[in-house]
Order: C-alpha cells, then structure tokens, then sequence
C-alpha cells in the first residue's frame, strides 16, 4: 500500500496519492484504492471476518493502519469522486481494483464511485463486496455492475448463502473455509490457506490461490479473469 509520490494531495506534508500501485497478488500494473477492514464492510459476516486477510500480517502494520485511515477520510470528502479521476489520470490507471481492504460502507460512498467508474470509461474497475447484503447500498451496486467498464462480483460463503435476487452483470465469488463442495452457484472460488493444495470438484479457481498459478507467478495482471 505504499504512495505514489506524483500525487498533487499530501498529508502531514508528503505527497501521497489516493491509489497505491499493485502488491503480491495484483502484480505491478493494477492500481487499488482501499479502506480499514471490517469497520467499513457492513455487509461482512461471521465467517469472512474471521479468516480476513486484511485483518492479518502486512496489514496490521503502523504505515499501513495509517494510510487505511487516511484514505476512509478522504472518501468521506465531498470532493472525492473529482479527486479520484485526477489520480487516476495522474497515475495512467488502465485497471483499478476498488478495495482490496474494505467495502463499500454507505450508499453515498458508493455512488462516488459509480460517478468515478462513469467519467473514466476508458479504464476498467473491478470490486468484490459483501455490501450486496445492505438494503441501501445494494441497488448502487446493480448501476455500477451495469457500467462496460466495471465488473462486479459478490462475495458470498456459507453464512451468506448465494445472493438472490442477482443483478445482471454480476457475479458471484465464494469464500471456502472448510473442506465441503463450494456452493454450484460459484463463478468464482477463493480458498483460505490451508485449503488451497486440496482437489477441488469445481474448476473456476482462483489461479492465483493453487500450486500451478503459484509456480508460474501468476497475478492478477496477468490472468485478467476478474476485471476483463
């Protein structure tokens, strides 16, 4: 999550962007704007807050924790949806990963980002969010998964169950924690750690998340299935 440092917006005095640059599963040429864990995932439940990765390692880290705050106040700011298009023009952003920490916490925060995903049609979103579970946010969520440029993917698991109604457009990506069939309505698995070198009886895994795609370095640059 570390700044960009063209950024033109600064805080205590150093420049800092609003997107951050790729990590270990996003590659280099992802850009992501993220919020604080849990706090702001009012759709989460039970089982996905209790396996978060966003709860864990790197990211309980000061400069981390730090520049999560900062960028939930800056979302907060009026001037948000403007500031965001900068930054990703600034940036060159050609695929931008909305959240890999957080979610959408309100309706007026995502509808900021439906303005965002609407001024930049030349660039493509991506999201995963449990927000689909709040009444208020969810029909947000069906605009912004009708946009060409933005896919949408709801995250489901077995507190959750599968999301219905279903908007179109979206998809829906499950969460496996234990070692029983995914749910049939998967488009997309994710397993937690201790699962990932298990068989698995559904073929739309997440490469990233099994032996072949670890060995051969693959991210989320460059397997594209979520965001093309």
């Amino acid at each position: 999550l570390a700044a960009v440092s063209f950024s033109r917006y600064s805080v205590m005095g150093s420049p800092r962007s609003l997107l951050a640059m790729g990590n270990g599963k996003l590659g280099r040429s992802i850009c992501h704007f993220d919020l604080p864990a849990v706090s702001t995932c009012p759709g989460r439940s039970s089982v996905c807050e209790r396996v978060c990765y966003a709860t864990r390692n790197r990211f309980r880290t000061r400069a981390v924790q730090h520049r999560l705050l900062w960028c939930l106040r800056q979302s907060r700011r009026a001037d948000f949806a403007d500031r965001m298009v900068d930054a990703i023009r600034r940036t060159g952003a050609i695929v931008v990963r909305i959240h890999v920490s957080g979610d959408f916490y309100s309706a007026d925060y995502a509808s900021k980002w439906l303005e965002v995903v609407r001024r930049r049609p030349g660039v493509r979103f991506y999201c995963y969010t449990r927000s689909w579970r709040v009444p208020d946010v969810a029909p947000v969520l069906a605009l912004l998964a009708a946009e060409p440029n933005c896919r949408v993917w709801f995250s489901a698991d077995a507190e959750t169950g599968p999301p219905d109604p279903l908007p179109t457009g979206v998809r829906v990506a499950a969460l496996q924690t234990v070692g029983d069939d995914p749910p049939a309505e998967a488009d997309l698995l994710f397993r937690v750690p201790r699962l990932r070198r298990e068989p698995v009886p559904l073929t739309v895994v997440c490469p990233h998340e099994t032996p072949q795609g670890i060995e051969r370095g693959t991210n989320c640059g460059s397997c594209g299935r979520c965001w093309r």
